[in-house]
C-alpha cells in the first residue's frame, strides 16, 4: 500500500474513534452530553452605600451572624456555606424556592444580587471590597423573596393530587372491563422503555472498533 492511502486509513480511524467516543460519553447517564440542570445562577452585585433594604413587595428572611447551615423563616430555606479565600470570605447558597434579591452587608456598605429571573442558588457571594482590596467581613445576609409563590405552588399540589385521584378511578373503571395482556418480560428483567440509549452505544462502540481496525490495518502496511 502506498503513504497516501496509508495516510487516508489512519485519518479514517482517527476521525472513526472520534466519533466512536463522543457518541458513547454523550449517550452514558450523567456522562459529559448529559443537560446540566439546577446550575447556579451568577450575577454581578451592585454596591449601595449603608445598609440596604430589601425592594418594597418583598420578605426578608435576614441571617445574622452569618455562618454555615440551614435557616428559614417557615416559607423560604436557605442553606449557606460559607467560605474563606485569598480575597476574603464568600459565601454559597441553595433555596427550595426563588430568591429575587440577595443583600450581602459588610464594612460600611452592601452588596445587592438581584435574580431576574429568581434563582434558588449562587456561589461566591460577598460583601463590598474595603480600602485593602479585599472584601469585608460578612456581617448579616437578607434573602429577599415574594411570598405568592408559596401559594402557587400549594394550588399545583392541590390540583395534580385531585386530577391524579380522577385518573385513577377512571383508569380503575376501565380496567374492569378491558382483558389484561400477558406480559412478556422475563422474571428479573427490567421492562422495555424504547430508550435510545441502547442503540446509541452500540454505533460508539461499532465506531471505535472499526476505526481501531483502521490504524492497524495502516499500521501493519507501514511495517512490511
Amino acid at each position: 500500500m502506498d503513504q497516501p492511502s496509508r495516510r487516508r486509513h489512519a485519518l479514517a480511524g482517527l476521525a472513526s474513534i472520534g466519533a466512536g467516543a463522543a457518541i458513547l460519553v454523550g449517550a452514558l447517564p450523567g456522562g459529559a452530553g448529559a443537560a446540566v440542570e439546577g446550575a447556579s445562577t451568577h450575577v454581578s452585585p451592585t454596591e449601595v452605600p449603608g445598609n440596604a433594604r430589601c425592594p418594597e413587595g418583598l420578605t426578608e428572611l435576614k441571617v445574622e451572624p452569618v455562618a454555615d447551615g440551614t435557616f428559614t423563616d417557615g416559607t423560604l430555606s436557605v442553606t449557606i456555606d460559607v467560605r474563606d479565600t485569598a480575597e476574603g470570605q464568600v459565601f454559597d447558597w441553595t433555596s427550595n424556592i426563588g430568591v429575587d434579591v440577595v443583600i450581602v452587608k459588610g464594612g460600611p456598605n452592601s452588596n445587592v444580587y438581584t435574580y431576574d429571573p429568581e434563582s434558588m442558588g449562587d456561589t461566591g457571594l460577598h460583601a463590598p471590597e474595603v480600602s485593602s482590596g479585599e472584601f469585608a467581613g460578612l456581617s448579616h445576609i437578607s434573602f429577599c423573596y415574594d411570598e405568592d409563590q408559596e401559594t402557587t405552588s400549594t394550588t399545583a399540589e392541590e390540583t395534580t393530587s385531585t386530577t391524579a385521584e380522577e385518573t385513577t378511578s377512571t383508569t380503575a373503571e376501565e380496567t374492569s372491563t378491558t382483558a389484561v395482556s400477558p406480559s412478556t418480560t422475563t422474571p428479573g428483567e427490567l421492562p422495555r422503555t424504547g430508550s435510545t440509549v441502547s442503540p446509541m452505544l452500540g454505533v460508539g462502540a461499532a465506531l471505535l472498533i472499526g476505526g481501531g481496525l483502521l490504524l492497524a490495518y495502516a499500521r501493519r502496511f507501514r511495517a512490511s
